[in-house]
Order: structure tokens, then C-alpha cells, then sequence
């Protein structure tokens, strides 16, 4: 698709509209990209005042990010797709499939776990994790309940201290339970508890 010239009416429109309302809202309304709105407000030499988040927009992020795409999330919060990444990316939110419940990767669960995706891969081939292959490139997609079964088989391939534990206990909710079984909690303390005395251990060997 060639460049599309913008109108005087398009210009106005962004002027008027600029700090009132979202980058989205505005490229919905012109039928144009973010992209091309924010060049052009950039060219017109428009700027926002800085907007900072509000705890309650942080706890509505957290509580919708990956549930909710960005674009309306951003349209809900008055913020830009961009604006909504970033702050996920700032407190590790990670991916959105992350947050959508429906199924995981191995790079999803690399990130939960903090291991090598390729480990996860060969955990998945091995059948240690179950999935199943989608797509034409045969990647893998696994189910929550499938992964949290792993956690529980196999204590010993993931440290407690390491994984994003926040990320993935919200899992357990989507598998039919009020909250993280015990198992799950007496791994994390105990892992917890072992990396504090091997720490306590090498302060005092200093």
C-alpha cells in the first residue's frame, strides 16, 4: 500500500484531539496506523505531558495483561499499545500468552521457570511435559494443567527461588483450584530457604 497524504482535516483532527485522547482511539478514528499518527504528531511537533501510571492501572494491567489485547487495553486505560507494552515489560509480565490461560510455549515456560527453552524443548520430546504439536512449524503448546502437573512430577528440575512464582500461580485458579496446593508452596520455601544458608554459607567463608 503506498503513502497516504494527510488532509488538512486529518491535521486539524490530530491537533484538536492530540492530548485528549489515545494514539489508538486517534488511528481508529483516521482509519490510519499508530505508526502514521505518531510520525506525523512528531512532525507537527505535538507532545503529551508524561502520564503517570496510577496504581490502580498498574493492578488492572497485571490483572488483564495477555486476557485482553493491548490495543484495547490501551483504548480502556487512555494509553497507547506501546505505553501498555513497555509497562509489561517493566515488571515482567511476560509474553502474553502468559496471562491468557489457554496454553503455554516452551520459550513460556523457560520464562516462568528461568531455564534455556531449548531444556524445556527436550523436556516436552522426551514427554516429561505433555504438549502437542500446532502449526507447520510444529510448535509445541501445553496446557496449564499439564505444566503445573510437570512441577509436581519433577520437584527437582526447577528451582523455586528462580521462577516466577506470581506468574504461575494464577495456573492453578485456571485449573479448578482456590489457590497453590502445599506442594507447590513447601518447594518454593525450601528452595528459598537452601539458596539463603548456601548464601549464609559462602559470606562465611569470605
Amino acid at each position: 500500500m503506498g503513502y497516504k497524504r494527510w488532509s488538512s482535516h486529518e491535521e486539524n483532527f490530530l491537533i484538536i484531539h492530540y492530548e485528549e485522547k489515545s494514539i489508538f482511539t486517534i488511528a481508529q478514528e483516521l482509519k490510519r496506523s499508530e505508526d502514521s499518527v505518531h510520525k506525523k504528531a512528531k512532525q507537527l511537533g505535538l507532545t503529551k505531558e508524561r502520564k503517570l501510571w496510577s496504581q490502580r492501572e498498574v493492578e488492572f494491567l497485571i490483572e488483564n495483561w495477555g486476557k485482553v489485547p493491548k490495543t484495547e487495553l490501551g483504548e480502556r486505560m487512555g494509553r497507547s499499545a506501546t505505553s501498555i507494552r513497555k509497562k509489561a515489560f517493566e515488571f515482567q509480565l511476560g509474553p502474553e500468552r502468559i496471562g491468557n490461560g489457554e496454553f503455554l510455549t516452551s520459550g513460556d515456560i523457560g520464562y516462568l521457570l528461568d531455564k534455556d527453552p531449548n531444556l524445556i524443548y527436550r523436556w516436552i520430546v522426551q514427554g516429561d511435559i505433555k504438549g502437542r504439536r500446532f502449526g507447520d512449524k510444529g510448535i509445541f503448546q501445553i496446557k496449564p494443567k499439564d505444566f503445573l502437573q510437570f512441577l509436581n512430577k519433577f520437584p527437582h528440575r526447577w528451582d523455586g527461588s528462580k521462577a516466577r512464582i506470581d506468574l504461575i500461580k494464577p495456573y492453578f485458579c485456571i485449573s479448578g483450584k482456590e489457590k497453590a496446593p502445599l506442594w507447590f508452596l513447601d518447594k518454593i520455601a525450601m528452595d528459598i530457604e537452601m539458596k539463603r544458608k548456601q548464601r549464609y554459607l559462602y559470606v562465611s567463608m569470605l
